[in-house]
């Protein structure tokens, strides 16, 4: 089998049409075409590799025969449209069994082939008459357009099964979601009550203990380590509930003022300030959001620039938004210490952490804001602040009737 033939049956194959039911339009375009060419008898002739399928026909009980014995089969890989008043007059047809009575006596005969843009030749759309009989010029271009006609109905049904095919994918992607998200919910509620309590068990302990031997240095020194480990793990966890929750809890949204959110997040980071500025532009828009969700955005985007300042310089922040088009984006820009290029792309992934000082968080923050923002349907993205620092914008759904141009 040569490689163009493969290329043609796997293009046939595609199709999914042997063997399968022609559908009322297909039976319709063949008796439109036996009435087109003035005679009683058409046929859709698909040819794979052994035989030729008449997937329907007109005038007579159709069926499939061996490929060998097709009249279609013999010039239909040419692209050609094919016309004997007498199909006996022509050598490579006056033996063949259609002819000869075997299974017709075929005289006249005319076939359009079915040729894909790629060029792969499916079959033909053919139509013949136990009698001589001609075709006008008209009738021959009329033919040629209804093989076109079927082509396109062949396409149709391929990409309404694909549609088919990725809906079903969907579907069942959507389920594994839910499944999954239900689990990492259920996982949220282990950690908190089966992690969490037993450290702050554990916490209690160390405290009572580093006060009892309050005298021994070494001891003392020992047990506040620990206590390290457990502060930390127990940030860690909380990080991770709030990550969870984040993604699994209702989204509901409302409008709510965007500069209300940003004064309740610098209310909740007050003690993180120690001596920065942080400007929040006049006139911040009202946004269509769930108010919780983008409170807890703000407050990890103003932290991670309250805790990533720049050693030399005062730390100051900006908050403000544009509108660009049906949503708001919000910036908050700072003038810490910057990300590099190279790491921007991956700052938003789950643990990824630029700088691994002890002290510099878990790599969850980010993660949790790129989940906030996405059930929020927008997006979000770090950029170099001018002079020093990073800027990070993202967009929220503007409240419908608020004017574009409104701060």
């Amino acid at each position: 089998m040569t490689t163009d033939e493969r290329a043609r049956l796997a293009a046939l194959h595609e199709y999914r049409l042997l063997d399968a039911p022609a559908g009322d339009e297909l039976e319709a375009v063949v008796r439109v075409a036996a009435s087109v060419a003035g005679v009683p008898t058409a046929t859709l002739n698909l040819i794979d590799e052994n035989r030729q399928c008449q997937l329907t026909t007109t005038g007579f009980e159709g069926g499939d025969s061996p490929r060998e014995d097709s009249m279609c089969a013999v010039r239909f890989e040419r692209g050609e449209f094919v016309y004997f008043p007498d199909a006996r007059s022509d050598p490579a047809y006056a033996a063949n069994p259609w002819v000869t009575g075997v299974y017709a006596n075929v005289r006249f005969y005319a076939s359009a082939p079915l040729v894909t843009p790629q060029g792969h030749a499916l079959g033909s759309l053919c139509v013949f008459h136990d009698e001589p009989h001609e075709l006008t010029t008209d009738q021959i271009e009329r033919l040629k357009d209804l093989a076109q006609v079927i082509l396109a109905l062949f396409e149709r049904r391929r990409q309404a099964r694909h549609n088919a095919e990725l809906a079903a994918d969907l579907k069942h992607a959507n389920a594994e979601l839910r499944r999954s998200n239900t689990e990492l919910e259920q996982f949220a509620g282990v950690v908190s009550h089966d992690l969490a309590a037993p450290l702050s068990v554990v916490g209690g302990y160390l405290e009572v203990l580093g006060d009892r031997l309050e005298g021994d240095a070494e001891a003392t020194g020992w047990v506040g380590a620990a206590r390290r480990a457990v502060g930390r793990m127990s940030g860690l966890i909380t990080s991770l509930l709030t990550y969870a929750q984040a993604g699994n809890a209702p989204c509901r949204f409302e409008p709510a003022g965007l500069g209300d959110l940003v004064e309740l997040a610098l209310t909740d980071l007050r003690a993180a300030l120690d001596g920065a500025i942080v400007t929040v532009a006049p006139g911040l828009p009202d946004l269509d959001c769930d108010p919780t969700l983008i409170r807890q955005l703000l407050q990890n985007l103003i932290g991670n620039a309250l805790k990533y300042r720049h050693p030399n310089r005062v730390c100051h922040v900006t908050v403000d938004a544009r509108r660009e088009g049906a949503v708001w984006a919000v910036t908050v820009a700072d003038n810490g210490v910057g990300i590099p290029a190279d790491q921007r792309s991956r700052v938003f992934e789950m643990f990824a952490q630029i700088d691994r000082a002890p002290g510099n968080g878990f790599g969850v923050g980010l993660s949790t804001c790129q989940r906030i923002v996405d059930r929020h349907g927008g997006r979000i993205a770090v950029t170099d602040t001018p002079g020093g620092g990073t800027t990070v914008t993202f967009t929220v759904p503007a409240v419908a009737g608020v004017p574009a141009g409104r701060r």
